[in-house]
């Protein structure tokens, strides 16, 4: 936590304008690199506005292009020629959301589920003029105009929602074109009065949660020049992830049943429409088709729907947050994105909390992110660590130092080291009347100046509490320290059996899949015949999971269809129930590929690998680590009827998970040995042939097939092998040749593995016709025998 200086050192103004100075007004103004709340405060003195941008979608197929609903809130000085960014929120929810008319879950794998009925009527909201007031107390002070659009078919907007398909995407760019001067826009949904953003720098940072979320990467992958920045919280970024995983039909936590079309149906507010809504019901219906729930594959549909594909496109810089435990939007939806931003070398910050659903990060952190970027003061955001992670109580890092003098209903207080301290963050200082909070608003040396005033004893300790207010920045994510440690897998069904660096012995066990039971319940049952567990040791340290765990299955089934669960669970040391970390869902029939299905043959051993949800997490000592292997998951999956079994090879299986320190770390904290012993085996052909082969005396004027055999040994340590014979010709008796071939057949010539000194037959066969004609002497023919492989 040191070095925190160059960014807090002292109180430092800047005052930046953009446009035509006016005496006595507000202008934008930063102070230790974070703009100040100079502009008022007071509703009454900001300029409000709403229009429709038009973009070059026709969604609803009317014949006219689709026009984008929005509004906007602009500080008063931007009337008399300031310019400012803007803030922008769009969103397919300002109009309200209808109640979800679900898919049914209960049937089998791969049945065509009975239809689906479409939204009862449910009361809208008027969003014109005023769509929202999101953000607009925040950052209107600080010199910035906060806009909210519309997403296509949703309130006063034209055209149909998707559900990120895009006409989505291209909606939010036209509004970015229309604040740069590329797009035009009107005062009504239908009239021809433009209007125009001559208010605007046309720098825009665009910011929201879930679906909010997704709209600002959707934006920025269209490389829509303007937007600089996006702070997306628990976004969707590949709409396969969120209603689909590894080929299975799975739905969001809470959600059962719920899909692209449901979605699509919730958010279909169109205010030029009464119910029933029909212009975008075709579209909706075709979704439900496209969408695929008979196989789970990915499909075009899907593809269209990845936002991760379109990051080589973007140039904004990205502040993504997301919680640990959401159920809702999962982390692989974060963390695949972030890979493909860092892949891009776009400037990037990942904010990753312990909550849920939602949670943005700390106030400082957009504030310099946003100034940085649509201001263009250099902060040095960009010299940060990259990763901020909420860290837990039980392992929060200590953050503190004492006061040196006594204050007394004051803002400044001295420390005796403030390098702990980051600008920005949530102080706790304790008074005589208990603790509170106060933000820390400047550093200069080691005094320390706070929102507002506190009373503190000389002495006294002041400290970060680790929460969202507060997160451990690291240098990366997933943390560059971090390795990937491998557990086997020792039987204990229907108990629980162990994990550890070595395997305890082999067995088949075998689970029956019962989707009425909960995986809480499966994990918490001491023995049980619906799930598979492998626990370590108790842990005697914490330890750290930064990354993705993965399950290396070898396994078997009962039916041609089955559904696969792995789940990673925290168990207390000495009994009690455990806790999910993370879940993770495959489709036996898309081992291969999430885009195809290949058949199952019932009771034939499959290897397979899929992936856990990544995660961030300290599991403190006390604890144990356990992996579940269940078939349906209840809360996400389809749930057939009972009785599928699944028999795990656990000699063949293991479990893989990415620890910060590696194998030493994992070893010091399970109290179980690892080492690595090995050996080389050089590439090695040999094929070593028996004793030659004689059929003996020819009889002439007799037909008769001759045979005779001999024997190879055959030792290959290739990936595959084949024994093949030259062209045995003909027998020859000096110039005398047999009229008929010589004949040559193997017991066996081809490997799909190696093989040690493995015997083979090898057979030969002379026909003789009876007018051949015989010559005396002896009839004999060199061969080739060759050992080759194409996979040494």
């Amino acid at each position: 936590m040191r070095g925190w200086s160059a960014l807090a050192a002292g109180l430092s103004a800047i005052v930046a304008t953009t446009g035509v100075g006016v005496a006595g007004a507000a202008e934008p103004t930063f102070v230790n690199g974070l703009a100040q709340n100079v502009f008022s405060a007071n509703t009454a003195d900001w300029i409000r506005g709403e229009g429709w941008v038009q973009s070059t979608y026709d969604s609803d197929h009317d014949g006219k292009l689709d026009r984008i609903h929005f509004d906007i809130t602009r500080p008063k000085e931007t009337a008399t020629g300031l310019k400012v960014p803007v803030i922008l929120e769009a969103s397919p929810y300002y109009a309200n959301l209808g109640p979800n008319s679900n898919w049914s879950v209960d049937l089998e794998i791969g049945a065509q589920p009975p239809t689906r009925p479409f939204q009862p009527n449910f009361a809208t909201k008027n969003t014109s003029p005023k769509i929202a007031t999101t953000f607009e107390s925040a950052w209107l002070p600080r010199g910035f105009a906060v806009m909210h659009a519309e997403n296509p078919g949703t309130g006063h907007s034209d055209g149909c929602p998707t559900d990120g398909a895009p006409n989505e995407n291209d909606a939010m760019k036209a509004v970015i074109d229309w604040i740069n001067g590329r797009a035009p826009a009107f005062t009504t949904r239908t009239g021809t009065t433009p209007i125009v953003a001559d208010w605007a720098t046309g720098k825009v940072g665009m910011m929201g949660t879930s679906y909010n979320g997704s709209l600002p990467i959707a934006a920025a992958a269209t490389g829509v020049q303007g937007l600089e920045a996006i702070v997306p919280i628990s976004p969707v970024s590949d709409y396969y992830e969120y209603y689909r995983a590894n080929g299975m039909v799975r739905g969001p936590g809470g959600w059962q049943g719920e899909d692209s079309d449901v979605l699509v149906d919730v958010v279909y507010t169109r205010q030029d429409e009464t119910y029933p809504r029909m212009i975008c019901r075709p579209l909706i219906e075709q979704i439900g088709r496209d969408e695929d729930r008979v196989s789970g594959n990915r499909n075009a549909f899907w593809d269209e729907r990845n936002l991760n594909a379109l990051v080589p496109n973007m140039h904004a810089a990205v502040l993504l947050a997301h919680g640990n435990n959401d159920n809702n939007v999962m982390t692989k939806n974060a963390t695949a994105f972030y890979d493909a931003v860092k892949k891009a070398g776009l400037p990037h910050q990942f904010f990753f909390h312990q909550g849920g659903h939602g949670g943005a990060p700390p106030d400082v952190m957009v504030n310099r992110w946003f100034t940085k970027y649509l201001y263009g003061v250099n902060n040095g955001v960009e010299t940060l660590p990259k990763s901020w992670v909420v860290r837990e109580a039980a392992s929060c890092p200590p953050r503190q130092s004492t006061v040196t003098a006594a204050a007394t209903n004051s803002t400044t207080i001295t420390v005796a080291d403030a390098s702990v301290f980051p600008l920005g963050f949530t102080l706790t200082v304790p008074q005589a009347s208990g603790n509170v909070t106060r933000v820390i608003t400047n550093i200069a040396g080691n005094t320390l100046t706070l929102a507002s005033a506190v009373t503190v004893a000389q002495g006294a300790t002041v400290n970060l509490v680790c929460g969202n207010a507060n997160p451990t920045p690291y240098a990366e994510w997933p943390d560059p320290t971090a390795a990937t440690v491998t557990q086997k897998l020792t039987p204990g069904a229907p108990g629980r059996g162990a994990l550890s660096f070595t395997a305890g012995g082999a067995a088949n066990e075998t689970l029956t899949d019962n989707a009425s039971i909960t995986a809480t319940t499966s994990m918490n049952a001491a023995t049980s015949g619906t799930r598979l567990v492998y626990q370590t040791n108790a842990l005697t340290q914490p330890v750290r999971i930064s990354g993705t765990p993965w399950l290396n299955l070898r396994i078997a089934f009962s039916k041609a269809k089955a559904n696969l669960t792995g789940i990673l669970i925290s168990y207390p040391a000495t009994g009690g129930n455990g806790t999910i970390l993370s879940r993770g869902w495959l489709d036996p029939e898309n081992r291969a590929s999430m885009y195809r299905s290949d058949p199952i043959t019932p009771g034939t051993f499959y290897d397979l690998t899929f992936d856990l949800q990544p995660k961030d997490m300290v599991i403190p000592a006390g604890r144990r680590l356990a992996f579940m292997i269940l078939s349906s998951d209840n809360e996400h999956t389809l749930r057939p009827a009972p009785g599928t079994q699944l028999t795990v090879d656990t000699a063949h299986s293991d479990v893989s998970l990415p620890i910060v320190g590696g194998n030493t770390a994992f070893a010091a904290a399970t109290g179980a040995a690892f080492g690595d012993v090995g050996g080389t085996v050089p590439a090695t052909l040999a094929l070593t042939m028996g004793a030659a082969a004689s059929f003996g005396p020819f009889t002439p004027g007799v037909a008769k097939d001759y045979t005779a055999a001999t024997t190879a040994t055959v030792t290959s340590t290739a990936g595959d092998a084949a024994l093949t014979v030259s062209d045995p010709g003909h027998l020859m008796n000096g110039t005398f040749a047999l009229p008929e071939p010589l004949q040559v057949t193997f017991s066996k010539s081809t490997w799909t593995g190696p093989t040690s000194n493995e015997a083979v037959t090898v057979n030969f066969k002379q026909p003789v016709k009876a007018t051949d004609a015989l010559r005396t002497g002896a009839y004999a023919k060199t061969l080739t025998f060759t050992l080759s492989t194409t996979t040494p």
